[in-house]
């Protein structure tokens, strides 16, 4: 299976699988070149510090914070706290989904 970073976007959900960060929740915010994510989670990596991810340690979600997304394109300021409510959002979203379809 190839890895690349094509068809991901801004504000994606995230779940680290390796490192000593595994099981953290984070939101993509840019990407380099193929392989690599930057990702913050508005605690340990705020978006001041983001952390670099190859794309094989973390497993995608389906889930978007088109809010941040949108901020991001457009070049809008954005908040730790922000981006600390948007995890928790698409987390919360993401639990629904699973009573439902669990």
């Amino acid at each position: 299976m190839i890895f690349t970073v094509d068809g991901l976007r801004y504000g994606q959900l995230v779940r680290s699988i390796a490192g000593r960060d595994q099981g953290t929740y984070y939101l993509i915010w840019k990407t380099h070149g193929e392989k690599f994510i930057e990702v913050v989670d508005g605690v340990k990596h705020p978006i001041s510090k983001p952390k670099r991810k190859n794309i094989k340690h973390v497993r995608i979600t389906m889930a978007v914070a088109t809010d941040i997304e949108d901020a991001i394109l457009s070049g809008k300021t954005i908040k730790d706290a922000q981006i600390v409510s948007a995890i928790q959002k698409r987390l919360n979203e993401l639990e629904e989904g699973d009573r439902f379809h669990g």
